[in-house]
């Protein structure tokens, strides 16, 4: 029962046209834990704004799953090749759990894009009344500010609050290092990013501290005017999408190989 007898020409079709099957879902495992860890890299900012944590969840999904699709891929090669009907059964099991995983959470990346502008906005308005206060929500607005090239949610006029509520900031200050479009620090202009150094080309405030000319008058030329709500819901939405479309377009791979590995299953004797 455990190896095939002799297989006829249709059967050895079968066999090497799982083989190769596997050989393109190993490549589509390390796509999908690709997009994953992409999304941990490069989004993970993201989250303290979107204020759940779905978002980075979807990328840890994704890194599991495409690990599992990997080896799962040797598994099913090794049936197919080897005719061993309790790998190619272990292997469709395997697979069928991969398929609803992966559909459910195509569909939820989907739902995610759909339902997220509201809350993201909220959110958004929320964490901004803690700039400068909590470290990881004034990390991840200076991350946005910079990378999106934008300021407040809706524009740097939603730093109202940041400057007349918080009395950690001098009232000189209109907007945040992170919304000047370039930094000055140790005489060089970093471009889109926060630099660490000392200002010399800045002025002082009464208490002596730094601070650039852009923060106390920001302008077109000099800061970001631009709210980083829109920006940051595309970005969020281009990425739901390609979550989503990834965990779909895995549901249909791993049903291709749930079908070849049943059929290949009960054509060995």
């Amino acid at each position: 029962m455990g190896h095939g007898a002799e297989m006829n020409g249709c059967g050895k079709c079968l066999k090497y046209l799982m083989f190769t099957f596997n050989l393109l879902a190993l490549v589509g495992g390390i796509v999908v834990m690709a997009v994953g860890i992409w999304t941990c890299v490069d989004h993970a900012y993201m989250e303290q704004l979107l204020g759940t944590n779905l978002y980075m969840s979807a990328a840890y999904i994704l890194i599991a799953t495409g690990v599992v699709v990997i080896l799962i891929s040797f598994l099913g090669c090794l049936g197919a090749v080897k005719e061993i009907k309790c790998m190619l059964l272990t292997y469709f099991i395997v697979m069928f759990g991969i398929f609803v995983t992966m559909l459910v959470g195509g569909i939820l990346g989907y739902a995610f894009r759909a339902n997220v502008a509201v809350s993201m906005r909220t959110r958004m308005y929320s964490s901004l009344g803690e700039y400068g206060v909590t470290r990881v929500v004034t990390d991840a607005w200076d991350f946005t500010q910079s990378k999106l090239r934008c300021c407040g949610v809706e524009g740097f006029d939603g730093y109202k609050v940041w400057r007349t509520d918080n009395r950690n900031f001098n009232s000189n200050l209109q907007v945040p290092l992170s919304c000047c479009q370039k930094i000055w620090t140790s005489g060089q202009i970093g471009n889109n990013g926060i630099s660490s150094g000392i200002l010399n080309a800045g002025q002082m405030d009464l208490a002596g501290q730094s601070y650039m000319p852009c923060q106390g008058s920001p302008n077109s030329n000099t800061a970001y005017l631009t709210g980083c709500y829109d920006k940051g819901l595309e970005a969020v939405k281009d990425q739901a999408a390609i979550v989503g479309g990834v965990g779909i377009g895995i549901a249909f791979v791993t049903l291709m190989g749930m079908i070849f590995s049943m059929a290949l299953f009960n054509m060995i004797k």
